[in-house]
């Protein structure tokens, strides 16, 4: 069968069968076609402190990824693409799904540039416990945020524990491309990531033309104690809101952060931390509790929590079946409102 038709019948899988499929693996020479991604049905029923309780089916945090390699005068080129279905969620019933674009990159060595994940991403992602909220994931981070986890375009160089970033501002009176630089190490069963974050922050006067340099630091934990590990994180810095998760109220975009990073013409602090446990309690059955907290030094005092615990069952290889309770002290998006979620869901990896 020639390699077109095999591309033509993964995608064939792909888009008419409800549930996963295996997708056949490509190789041609030296270069290597794959397709992946997961299929998540979810439901989450919501009792806001504010509001009358509801729930909500979805399929939207499904995701499909393309990802070639090949070598090239002894070197390895890689290209990967993803995309979801919240081409046009709103928070609410907005109608059928629709693609949305999360990855498209290509690596070289040690360089990658496209749209993939921020430096503030990994510096403390993979520290982190397993959660099931797709809003919120890293609340309490100085990834927080996850309109702005992805931007549109990133350069990343990495050489060991070094991460050297720079990604499209969000500010659009930037003069500059926000900048991360980060350290990982693991030492025995204790691993850490250190970061340092600059960007050119809106400052709110002078019809938002007027910047300042915004700078804050990142440290992230994991400790392994056998079936359990335990996590840590903080963050302080001036001009973070936007990537600590607090200009993602639907109120603010892009172009207009100072809401939550300046304040009377000056920058604004803030402080978050995170900490979280697991333990795998069987082959099958693992847990994760988590609790995250940001305060921020403005006028109000604004400071908000997120507590979450959740268990995950491995049903069949691939196959996982999780519950996540969740509560909000306050209103993160017009969509998350202040109170507590049930999310139930079943996921699919192929």
């Amino acid at each position: 069968m020639s390699n077109l038709k095999k591309v033509t019948l993964a995608l064939a899988a792909i888009v008419a069968c409800t549930s996963a499929q295996a997708i056949e693996i490509i190789t041609q020479g030296d270069t290597t076609l794959s397709i992946g991604g997961y299929v998540k049905a979810e439901g989450t029923f919501t009792s806001p402190d504010d509001k009358d309780s509801d729930f909500e089916g979805s399929v939207r945090e499904s995701r499909i990824n393309f990802k070639a390699t090949t070598l090239a005068k002894d070197k390895k080129v890689t290209g990967f693409i993803e995309g979801d279905f919240y081409g046009n969620y709103t928070g609410y019933d907005s109608g059928t799904p629709e693609l949305r674009l999360r990855h498209a990159y290509l690596q070289v060595d040690n360089v990658t540039v496209g749209k993939t994940w921020s430096g503030q991403f990994f510096a403390v992602a993979p520290r982190l416990t397993e959660q099931l909220d797709f809003y919120g994931l890293g609340f309490g981070t100085i990834a927080g945020s996850g309109a702005y986890v992805r931007p549109d375009l990133t350069l990343h160089y990495a050489n060991k524990g070094l991460r050297v970033t720079a990604q499209d501002p969000i500010s659009d009176d930037a003069n500059l491309p926000d900048m991360v630089v980060s350290y990982s190490d693991d030492i025995s069963n204790f691993g850490y990531t250190l970061a340092a974050t600059a960007r050119d922050t809106d400052t709110g006067i002078n019809g938002d033309f007027d910047t300042e340099m915004g700078l804050g630091v990142s440290l992230a934990t994991k400790l392994t104690l056998g079936d359990s590990s335990l996590h840590g994180s903080i963050f302080t810095g001036e001009g973070m809101g936007v990537y600590s998760g607090l200009c993602t109220t639907g109120a603010l975009s892009p172009a207009n952060t100072v809401g939550c990073d300046a304040e009377n013409g000056d920058l604004v602090s803030q402080t978050g931390f995170s900490v979280g446990a697991r333990h795998v309690f069987t082959p099958k059955l693992r847990g994760n509790m988590r609790y995250g907290e940001v305060n921020i030094n403005n006028d109000a005092d604004t400071s908000i929590n997120i507590k979450s615990a959740n268990l995950i069952y491995t049903y069949l290889p691939d196959l996982d079946i999780g519950v996540e309770w969740r509560d909000r002290s306050d209103t993160t998006l017009p969509w998350r409102q202040k109170g507590q979620e049930v999310e139930v869901m079943a996921k699919y990896n192929f």
